[in-house]
């Protein structure tokens, strides 16, 4: 019997072998697992940059507590007296311990004012950071 041109037979449709070959799915594995190795080291770095995120965050609430607290004072109190202040005791945040500590200088810029830089330090996994917020206070 002719076979007619383009077509297979019923025998050779069911002798044809179609599928993938143990090297393609090999492959197809090995992309899929560096797939999803990819994105679980993306997730630890996103969790890291939060982490970081929110400790920067605490060390600027306390800093600004802090200079609110000073401006609240008289302007001739004795924790606006010209040189470093390092008050006793730290306050913790998010899984890190800060440290406040504030500089005084008298008449700085102009005379008659004083400059207060208010720092909070912290240190991660043994990394120091702090925190810097300045501003000016005047004679009322």
């Amino acid at each position: 019997m002719a076979k007619a041109f383009g077509r297979k037979s019923r025998m050779d449709r069911i002798n044809s072998k179609k599928g993938f070959t143990l090297i393609e799915v090999v492959i197809a594995i090995l992309i899929f697992a560096l797939g999803i190795i990819g994105v679980a080291k993306m997730q630890a770095e996103a969790v890291k940059g939060n982490s970081f995120s929110m400790q920067v965050t605490d060390g600027l609430n306390l800093a600004q507590n802090q200079l609110e607290s000073l401006m609240s004072l008289p302007y001739i109190h004795n924790s606006l007296n010209n040189g470093t202040h390092n008050p006793p005791g730290t306050a913790s945040g998010t899984g890190c311990t800060y440290t406040i500590t504030w500089v005084v200088q008298d008449d700085t810029p102009v005379t008659g004012v004083k400059q207060i830089d208010v720092t909070s330090s912290w240190a991660e996994k043994n990394v120091p950071h702090s925190i810097t917020i300045s501003f000016i206070r005047g004679q009322p």
